[in-house]
């Protein structure tokens, strides 16, 4: 776990860092937790990540409907979360509070999750997988359970069927992660943050009449510049905005 220094006394001062992952009532920004699964996030003093640390699942009954695509999904139905606690109460005994480091694959839909319950996520720094996965490998299918079979085979074959349970999917993101780290030469949670900061800004246009146009090549392009400076103004994603920013400077 990262250390960092109190301005005031030089004490060090640790920022929990944890790895979720939920299964909610459907693919949208409304989302509600039916299933929380969580993990701490840790490196030994070595350097490694994780050494014998195990994720747990938390249930937990949301406000709104399940849809029927998520319990086809994750297999969890009404009946099933009837008698948990409200996903308010279940989330918050297990969520950080204040500064915190928090990893998932897509982690922006988790965090809007743990919003949803009322969770103050205000002070999370986010740390995706999904973002370092297109960075290492750009040519890769990058859903959490394809990266798993691709770098992590044996390990996939004995466990991927569990995909889509809370606690199995942070056991992959975990087990990613640690490919990562071993790859980069990442060994400190920061120093991991400011690798996922760097992969989430985006090299490829997302959206718009010039999507799939790399952003670099349209800063060369007197039109297209236009069209760079549009998104800066008016474009509410804080990674595009940086990426046109740096490639127009």
């Amino acid at each position: 776990m990262t250390n960092a220094k109190n301005s005031n006394n030089s004490e060090t001062i640790a920022i929990p860092a944890v790895a979720i992952d939920f299964e909610t009532t459907c693919a949208t920004s409304e989302a509600q937790a039916t299933e929380l699964g969580l993990c701490p996030v840790i490196f030994s003093a070595n350097g490694i990540l994780n050494p014998r640390i195990d994720a747990v699942a938390v249930r937990c009954k949301p406000e709104r409907d399940i849809s029927f695509g998520s319990m086809a999904v994750t297999g969890i139905c009404p009946e099933d979360v009837a008698n948990e606690p409200s996903h308010r109460s279940a989330l918050l005994p297990w969520l950080p509070k204040g500064p915190a480091y928090i990893v998932g694959h897509n982690v922006d839909y988790d965090i809007q999750v743990a919003k949803n319950a009322g969770i103050d996520v205000s002070e999370y720094k986010a740390i995706c997988t999904l973002a370092i996965s297109r960075e290492l490998y750009p040519d890769a299918q990058h859903s959490l359970t394809a990266m798993l079979y691709m770098l992590d085979y044996d390990y996939a074959r004995q466990h991927a069927q569990n995909a889509h349970s809370a606690a199995h999917d942070v056991r992959f993101c975990i087990r990613l992660l640690r490919i990562f780290c071993r790859e980069t030469g990442i060994t400190d949670m920061q120093s991991l943050y400011e690798y996922s900061e760097q992969a989430r800004i985006p090299k490829v246009l997302p959206m718009g009449k010039h999507k799939g146009k790399l952003i670099i090549d349209m800063a060369n392009q007197p039109k297209d510049r236009e069209y760079l400076e549009w998104v800066i103004g008016n474009v509410d994603n804080a990674y595009l905005v940086k990426a046109c920013q740096q490639a127009l400077s």
